[in-house]
């Protein structure tokens, strides 16, 4: 592979891998359980871009039960780090997966390609979010002597900004992508631009989510500025925007906050937002809204349901039914 050079590939048995120490503290949320882990082969690679550019690379391709698709992950904050429990939630649900450290460790400072290119280090970012794409569509068709039927994209923060640059400068390395929080106007330099025709008309789609409570403004600007340049009825056909009452940044909050953002398996289009876009991808299924739950501990489907509520494609909002409780998402309907 041009600019990317294998370190190591190895065979991990059901239920031995253990991540290394991780930058970032879990949260409730994040899949922790990497003892329940299914076998994978583990690649580690090298792509170096650039003559002082360094980009740690894994991706993780299931010995068994691959759905046939690829999933890449991005990182929060500045990245920084593999993200291991994205890696680690979408091979127990059976995609080959990837991340990547985006060329650095810990702040941005670190990275001697950002030390000397300060203006350019959002480009960089990306131009590394895009070589783990190349390189894990690669070791997917050497793995399994065939390539992933589609490939998509899910991060949330600076993650979401980067599916959204995915799209924008690399309209070919993914089918769907779910953008949580898209990070455009967090300080960083290079932000989104909204130029998103060339992976509209290959078929793209994206949907894009955030909590009321994170204020979500810029990217509601965002929104609408895309919606007004394409136009309602193209527009409406690749892209969505899913506003959550109540919910903080990627998560949290007093109200329904899960919704698909972490996966799991037997996860369905009516409760997963991520399921929804497969369904729009694969089966031309337009997303018609979904059921956002709240359980007792935030990210454990095993604990108590404390709320459940349903969400509607902005700037829609559910209706309720009135010929149920008030209190059951089952009984509201997103309008027409």
């Amino acid at each position: 592979m041009e600019n990317t050079t294998v370190i190591s590939a190895q065979l991990v048995d059901s239920g031995k891998f253990v991540p290394p120490a991780m930058v970032r503290r879990a949260s409730p949320e994040f899949f922790t359980a990497f003892n329940t882990l299914p076998a994978f082969c583990r690649v580690r690679a090298v792509a170096r871009p650039s003559s002082d550019s360094e980009i740690s690379i894994e991706v993780w391709l299931p010995a068994t039960g691959w759905n046939r698709r690829y999933l890449g992950v991005g990182n929060g904050s500045f990245g920084g780090s593999i993200n291991y429990y994205r890696l680690g939630e979408s091979l127990r649900t059976g995609y080959a997966t990837s991340s990547t450290d985006t060329g650095h460790r810990g702040a941005p400072s670190e990275s001697a390609w950002a030390t000397n290119h300060p203006e350019k280090q959002a480009d960089f970012d990306y131009r590394a979010v895009h070589e783990t794409a190349l390189t894990a569509k690669a070791l997917i068709r050497a793995f399994y002597d065939s390539a992933p039927t589609r490939s998509y994209f899910s991060s949330c923060s600076n993650g979401g900004r980067q599916g959204l640059m995915e799209a924008e400068r690399y309209p070919t390395d993914y089918d769907g992508i779910m953008a949580g929080a898209p990070a455009t106007h967090f300080g960083f330099r290079t932000f989104v631009s909204g130029d998103l025709e060339a992976f509209q008309k290959r078929g793209g789609k994206i949907i894009i989510y955030q909590g009321q409570n994170d204020r979500p403004e810029a990217n509601l600007s965002f929104f609408s500025s895309v919606r007004g340049r394409m136009g309602e009825e193209t527009f409406g056909n690749f892209l969505q925007f899913y506003l959550l009452p109540g919910m903080g940044h990627c998560g949290s909050g007093d109200e329904p906050n899960d919704f698909g953002q972490w996966l799991r398996p037997g996860d369905t289009s009516q409760n997963s937002l991520f399921s929804a876009l497969e369904e729009w991808v694969e089966k031309g299924v337009l997303p018609k809204g979904v059921i956002a739950t709240k359980f007792a501990i935030d990210g454990d489907p095993r604990s108590a349901v404390v709320k459940r509520r349903r969400i509607c494609p902005y700037p829609r909002a559910a209706r309720w039914n009135h010929l149920g409780s008030d209190s059951d998402a089952t009984n509201y309907v997103c309008p027409p």
